[in-house]
């Protein structure tokens, strides 16, 4: 009973719901249903229907991509799940209503038995063998008490499935190689050995129940983890809509704070309006009231003269003539009435909200003879920028914003005049950025409304060299003990080996310290000789003491070291820009103990630290070194590489192959001794230092000399690495081990 039960349970229509067999399209009970790949069911009709001529459907549930074949909506699988359930539920077969009175196996006793897979009756005798055959022992048996509950629930219990090819055939088969239930007939014709391959429906049964109980536990965690997220998701909608409204009320407490302040700049702004022009119009009056007593004093007279001309006897005329010609001559004479330009005051409202004011400021007239320039330098360096100050007054000092135009000129090499861009900052400043980019003297103009501002025009020297020296000797901030390699971070500081000191210095481009760290867990204290950084602000630094690379960040956080397995003496170090492939200069410079067959080279590894290969070896002749230092790759892969004691730079590709040499031995320009740093700037130019001849040096891509960097008195001692600035042109960075110092120079 309790078999029958759960089958009744599983496929009653008050349970399963008139939905769950009708087509989502048409609502109606399915009509040779079919399946999607999305495991969604459709009637066959209203597919067809929905696809019309196209190729490929979309699922009108999921909306999920479904292909079709040239056959269409007919090829799509049928859905035997849902056909069961139809025949179950809403199908009568012919000769099954009763509950048959013999046993179909022996053909004599009462059957009491009914096998819902084979369709038979079985008397208690005969079940019991039914159960034991391996053939028959997985089908369901039910007693004929059972069978009667069912059929009172007008539910059909019957599990027999009928092939759809072969209609009058029961499925027995499932072809694994087309993946549906097939009959004997099936196999025959349709499903024939080899192309296809099949076994019996119930252990293909098993095997799929197996499969997809393992699959539902996984589905189930998967709910479970989608049900949380679902409530993690719900608490962040929570927290935002809170957020939503904190963020609102923000907004308008900031915006009545600025509608107060903008109420207070507008007061402000009145006020010192009414007072500029409560001046002028006082000053104004001064002047009327002058100029009325002047005219009273004129009229009054001139009144008195025609009256003593028309009225007056000869004797009156002749008596006063002397007093009239005496005041006459005083008033005639009388110093003019000065009168003071009285400028308007105008609003010049603002664009941008800052601290001097919300709203704008006052216009008033310029005055040039007031107006100053501020920050003006007698000399610059090449690569380097000054901003010059320009600020516009009127004629009590007071800043103001010009409607005149000012214009700023630099006068370069043959008489050429380049115009500058002035930036207006709305508060009676301008701000011109001049920068050094070729040497020589430039003269700068500045004008307004072409009148020469005071202090203009001024000259500026533009030079190249020596900039400044940063450090000393010692243990402290800035200060090192045997600097080798150094490398430009993205923020563009200073980042230096300090190698006897067991630590990486950073500091910025102004010589302002900013941090160091050194790797205090490891046996060993590292030396660290050269360091490059990655795309990924990655530091890669080569550890001599240990034969090794770490790697860390730039706080000296450690991720990792490698090559301790082929390092003999890791001295340089750079990274490939085309595949951030590695590169370390393997150089022995000891002179005892020294395995020049396997130290003299250079090493390659994959940006995670995975040895590649390796390429030379020690000798003078072509593809060999005599202490590979440093190197430096180009944007096209091409390292240059310097080989210390044979007196020269290998171009090496990309594939390992040595193309060129550039220098020689010498002392005079084009010639190189003792080579150690290289560098490469964004035009290709490369940069050498020697510390035999004690100089950098600029050379082309492919060996021709162009300048020295620095001078005969910039007083180089070692030079090691090389590094250049953003600047254009950049500057030269060099550490120079001897000195114990930093030092910077513009080209």
């Amino acid at each position: 009973m309790a078999e029958i039960t759960r089958i009744c349970s599983q496929t009653s229509p008050c349970k399963s719901g008139e939905g769950f067999l009708s087509c989502p399209i048409c609502f109606e009970r399915y009509k040779k249903p079919k399946i999607l790949p999305c495991h969604h069911t459709f009637c066959e009709k209203c597919l067809t229907t929905f696809v019309g001529k196209e190729t490929e459907m979309i699922c009108p549930t999921c909306y999920t991509p479904c292909p079709l074949s040239a056959d269409g909506v007919k090829h799509l699988k049928s859905s035997y799940f849902i056909s069961s359930l139809l025949d179950i539920v809403c199908q009568e077969t012919p000769g099954r209503d009763e509950v048959p009175g013999v046993c179909e196996g022996c053909e004599e006793n009462a059957a009491s038995h009914r096998c819902l897979d084979c369709g038979l009756d079985f008397c208690q005798a005969c079940t019991k063998p039914h159960k034991t055959v391996p053939a028959t022992k997985n089908h369901k048996i039910v007693t004929n008490e059972e069978y009667q509950e069912a059929k009172s629930l007008n539910i059909r219990i019957d599990s027999t499935l009928y092939c759809s090819s072969h209609p009058e055939d029961v499925v027995k088969f499932y072809c694994d190689t087309c993946q549906v239930p097939v009959c004997l007939e099936c196999i025959v014709i349709e499903h024939r050995v080899p192309k296809c391959s099949h076994r019996k429906l119930q252990e293909a049964a098993d095997d799929s129940v197996k499969t997809l109980r393992d699959m539902l536990t996984k589905l189930k965690v998967k709910e479970a983890r989608c049900d949380v997220s679902k409530y993690v998701a719900g608490d962040n909608r929570d927290k935002l809509r809170k957020h939503c409204h904190e963020e609102e009320q923000n907004i308008r407490g900031s915006a009545d704070k600025i509608a107060r302040m903008i109420r207070r700049e507008q007061d402000r702004l009145i006020e010192e309006l009414k007072t500029d022009y409560d001046t002028k119009l006082k000053t104004a009056e001064t002047q009327i009231n002058e100029l009325e007593f002047k005219l009273g004093n004129i009229s009054s007279l001139c009144s008195h003269i025609e009256t003593v001309m028309q009225l007056g006897s000869a004797t009156q005329l002749l008596s006063s003539k002397g007093e009239i010609v005496n005041r006459i001559e005083k008033l005639t004479m009388a110093k003019r009435t000065a009168l003071t330009p009285l400028d308007t005051v105008k609003f010049k409202a603002t664009c941008d909200i800052g601290e001097c004011s919300m709203l704008g400021m006052l216009q008033s007239k310029v005055s040039v003879q007031h107006c100053l320039i501020e920050s003006t330098p007698k000399q610059l360096f090449t690569g380097g920028s000054v901003d010059l100050i320009i600020k516009t007054r009127d004629s009590t000092g007071k800043l103001v914003i010009p409607d005149e135009e000012i214009t700023v000129k630099l006068e370069k090499r043959m008489g050429l005049l380049e115009e500058l861009n002035v930036l207006n900052n709305e508060n009676g400043t301008h701000t011109v950025t001049i920068h050094g980019r070729m040497e020589g003297t430039y003269r700068v103009t500045v004008t307004i409304a072409g009148e020469p501002v005071p202090g203009a025009p001024f000259d500026i020297l533009i030079t190249k060299g020596f900039v400044r020296e940063i450090g000393t000797k010692g243990k402290d901030k800035c200060q090192f003990d045997g600097p080798m390699g150094i490398a430009i971070n993205r923020v563009g500081d200073f980042v230096t080996c300090d190698k006897d000191n067991n630590r990486v210095q950073i500091i910025d481009i102004d010589g302002n310290f900013k941090s160091a760290f050194t790797f205090t867990s490891f046996e060993r204290p590292i030396e660290p000789c050269c360091i490059a950084i990655s795309k990924d602000d990655e530091y890669l630094i080569t550890d001599i003491s240990n034969n090794r690379v770490v790697v860390s960040d730039e706080n000296g956080q450690f991720y990792q070291f490698f090559g301790h397995a082929e390092l003999k003496y890791p001295h340089g170090i750079a990274i490939s820009p085309l595949d951030d492939t590695v590169y370390v200069t393997d150089w022995d410079a000891k002179v005892a103990g020294t395995d020049k067959a396997d130290s003299h080279c250079v090493r390659k590894f994959t940006k995670d630290g995975q040895y590649i290969r390796s390429f030379g070896k020690y000798g003078t002749k072509r593809g060999h070194f005599r202490g590979p230092a440093y190197l430096a790759i180009n944007s096209q892969g091409m390292a240059f590489v310097s080989d210390y004691s044979n007196n020269r730079i290998w171009v090496i590709s990309e594939d390992c192959e040595f193309l060129c040499l550039i220098g020689s031995y010498g002392r005079e320009d084009v010639h190189v001794r003792g080579p150690l740093g290289v560098a490469i700037d964004w035009k290709g130019y490369l940069y050498i230092s020697e510390v035999t001849n004690k100089r950098v040096q600029k050379f082309t891509s492919n060996g021709i000399f162009v300048s020295r960097i620095d001078g005969e008195k910039d007083g180089l001692r070692s030079p090691h690495g090389i590094a250049l600035t953003n600047n254009i042109p950049c500057r030269v960075v060099v550490a120079d081990h001897d000195n114990d110092c930093i030092k910077v120079f513009a080209q």
